[in-house]
Order: structure tokens, then C-alpha cells, then sequence
């Protein structure tokens, strides 16, 4: 007998992790990146493997870190990607960041991360330009394909924090700091990669913006206290002759639910066209799910239509059931099949096109259409999110007011 448990200890001993635990407190990595070593911070709770991503004010996660044999797992399961790094001790890791796509890895770049630091770029100089204020900012890889956008900058110090508002929605927390007359930004959060390197001139800042593996492009921003997007609300639209949705689809669970079913009759509908690979969306659905708890009573109802990168719903239901615990979701959420223009013409036929996720959709009691808004600016856009909130309740406080 005693052999027995001995030689089940020992396979027990075998297979268990006596990886050590990384320091508590703050540290500071970097991702081999095209434009340069990209800095990103992440915090380390005490006690317990609860390890967070610091972007500006936004410390979040979106999964439980974990050992898998002797290497530390970060896993941003919403984005199908992960930190995979192995402790040299408890205050150095060096590793990979992974990219997935329905269970196979797209690509695997280097990082490696200290302890004890909650600097972002190092070596800075001090701040000889303030670069505090709104921008208008234009984005180019050539003459024939240009991108406007709208800068914001808050300068402490040599400290930066700030953002990028586009149509599609905005860049969430940069954060950085001024060198000299350099601004240095950058952006992880387990979904892609951002870093923009430019000089300060005056009321001008040009340099290039890096993103995701390989994209690079020229970046110019001129200070301008007016700079505004297009209209949100006429950038997408139904085609002649349509006033309203119609839409039949799968939930995770597989269970057909459509727009005509019992439930949304006489009620006013917001329809979120989401997919949960997309931060904008987890934005925006971070403030429907507590707004919908509050105003199902009222008569409001809400549906996402989620566009994934799978075509199975084997793979892509259970991603949306995630996606849906993990932010506390009571609506429906919906399979809506990939996120391509072949797609979505098939899906919902009446919409001339979609210009980006999310795109949010509010009806009426009859089920007509009344506002449609693309992209969303989230809670890194400061005064722009707040001012969202309050004409989006306002909007459909009144829709309900309708007799």
C-alpha cells in the first residue's frame, strides 16, 4: 500500500508547478515592436495572481492568470490572445505575447518585464513643450489614402494621457510622456498594439503612428479648439424605401430570436452591432448592461448583433457567452455570422453599409428606426463619453414619452 501512494506522490510531484509567484506591486514591460520598443504596464496584487493592465486611469483585465508548468499565463480571453512569460525570478519575466484566431496563433512577438516600475517610456528628458489640447489629426500610408481624427492631450509634467476620436470609435488610453519636444504614446491592452513617436512644433506634432504587427503611418496633428468629427448620426443609413430592421438569428444556445418576437413589441429597441473581439464594443456594452438592468422595467429592450471571426457557432456562441458573463450581460446576444460586407448585406439587407463597430441602432414603439449612430467614444474619451450618455438617455427617454 505504502508503495502505492508513494508512486502516486511522485506522479502528483511530477506534474505540479512550483513556479514561484511575480512580485505584488507595480511593473513595466515592453513588446519588440516596428516602431521600437513598446512600453506597457501592468500591476501585480498581493498575495494572489490577480495581475491587471494599467492604460492612463483604465487598470483592467479580461481574464485570470494562471501557471501552465512552469510559465505564467496572462490571458485576454475576450481577445483570443495571451501573455505567455516564464519568471527568471520573482521581478523578471521574459516571454511572448500571442495572438489566436479560432484556436490557431497568428503571430507570437517578444516581451520581457521588470518589477518595481511604473514609469512608461524611459531615459525621458524633461518636458520642454505643452501639448495639452484638442487636435485636428490626419493619418496617411500615402497621398490616396488619408484618415482625419481628432487628438486629445493632457500633459502633467512630463506625463501624457490622451486619446484618438475616429468615426469607428476612438483609441481608448494612451499614455506616454514628453522627451524634450518628443511625444511618446503608447497602448496594450491584450487586443493590439499602438505607439505613436513624433516632435512637437509649436501648436504642431508629426510623427508616426504604429500599429497592431505591422502597420505604420505618417501622423500630423495641428491644435485646433474646433476640431470635430462628421456626423456620427448620417454616416450610416437605410437604403430607399426602409424605415425599419427585420433580422432572424441564432443565440448562443442556438435558439432562433427575432425582432417580430413578443418580447420587443411595443418596447424601444437598441440594437448594438458588436462582435466581442472589438474594445469599442466592450465599451459600449459595459454601459448597456447596467443601463439595460435599469430601464427593462420602463420599456426598453436591448439585442447585440455579434459579427465573429468564426462562421461555426460551436466557436463563436461560446466566445459570446463569455463575453456576456465576463461584463454581466442580461440581453440577448446574437450570432450574426462573420464581419464582412458579404455578411452583413445577407444579415440585415436594408442597411446601406456598416462604417464600423459598434454601430448602434434605436427604434421606435412601432419598431421604426430612429437614430443611427456609428462608432462609440468610450470612457478614455473624458467629456465626449459623458456627452453620449446624456443624449443617448435623452433620446430614449423621449421615445418612451411617445404615445
Amino acid at each position: 500500500m505504502k508503495s502505492i501512494i508513494a508512486a502516486l506522490l511522485l506522479i502528483f510531484l511530477s506534474t505540479y508547478s512550483f513556479a514561484q509567484n511575480p512580485a505584488s506591486g507595480p511593473w513595466r514591460g515592453e513588446i519588440d515592436h516596428l516602431g521600437g520598443k513598446l512600453p506597457f504596464n501592468f500591476i501585480v496584487a498581493k498575495n494572489k495572481l490577480d495581475i491587471r493592465l494599467q492604460n492612463g486611469s483604465e487598470i483592467a483585465t479580461l481574464g485570470d492568470s494562471y501557471f501552465r508548468g512552469d510559465s505564467l499565463v496572462i490571458p485576454f480571453d475576450l481577445y483570443d490572445s495571451e501573455i505567455v512569460g516564464s519568471l527568471k525570478n520573482e521581478k523578471s519575466i521574459i516571454g511572448f505575447w500571442q495572438k489566436k484566431r479560432n484556436g490557431k496563433t497568428l503571430y507570437r512577438i517578444p516581451f520581457q518585464a521588470q518589477a518595481g516600475s511604473s514609469e512608461r517610456f524611459l531615459q525621458t528628458q524633461q518636458a520642454s513643450v505643452q501639448v495639452s489640447g484638442k487636435y485636428s489629426a490626419d493619418f496617411w500610408s500615402d497621398e490616396s489614402n488619408h484618415s482625419s481624427g481628432v487628438f486629445l492631450l493632457n500633459q502633467k509634467g512630463n506625463q501624457v494621457t490622451g486619446t484618438v476620436l475616429k468615426t469607428s470609435g476612438d483609441y481608448r488610453f494612451l499614455q506616454g510622456n514628453i522627451s524634450g519636444d518628443s511625444l511618446l504614446l503608447s497602448y496594450f491592452d491584450g487586443s493590439g498594439l499602438m505607439q505613436f513617436r513624433c516632435k512637437v512644433n509649436g501648436k504642431e506634432i508629426d510623427g508616426q503612428f504604429y500599429s497592431g504587427l505591422a502597420g505604420k503611418r505618417n501622423f500630423k496633428a495641428i491644435k485646433d479648439d474646433k476640431a470635430s468629427l462628421p456626423d456620427l448620426k448620417k454616416l450610416t443609413y437605410l437604403k430607399p424605401g426602409f424605415d425599419r430592421l427585420t433580422f432572424s438569428l441564432p443565440n448562443p444556445a442556438g435558439k432562433t430570436i427575432s425582432l417580430q418576437d413578443e418580447r420587443y413589441k411595443n418596447k424601444v429597441v437598441i440594437i448594438e452591432l458588436m462582435g466581442s473581439w472589438c474594445p469599442n464594443c466592450l465599451d459600449e456594452s459595459r454601459f448597456l448592461a447596467p443601463y439595460y438592468k435599469k430601464m427593462k422595467d420602463k420599456g426598453v429592450e436591448v439585442i447585440g448583433l455579434a459579427f465573429e471571426y468564426s462562421p461555426e457557432l460551436s466557436i463563436s456562441g461560446p466566445k459570446i457567452e463569455n463575453f456576456k458573463k465576463r461584463i454581466g450581460v442580461d440581453y440577448e446576444i446574437l450570432f450574426a455570422g462573420q464581419p464582412n460586407d458579404e455578411t452583413i448585406a445577407q444579415v440585415l439587407p436594408m442597411l446601406h453599409k456598416i462604417n464600423g463597430y459598434p454601430t448602434t441602432f434605436i427604434l421606435d414603439k412601432s419598431g421604426k428606426v430612429r437614430e443611427i449612430h456609428t462608432g462609440f467614444s468610450g470612457p478614455g474619451t473624458g467629456v465626449y463619453y459623458t456627452d453620449w450618455i446624456h443624449e443617448f438617455e435623452q433620446t430614449v427617454q423621449n421615445l418612451l414619452n411617445e404615445k
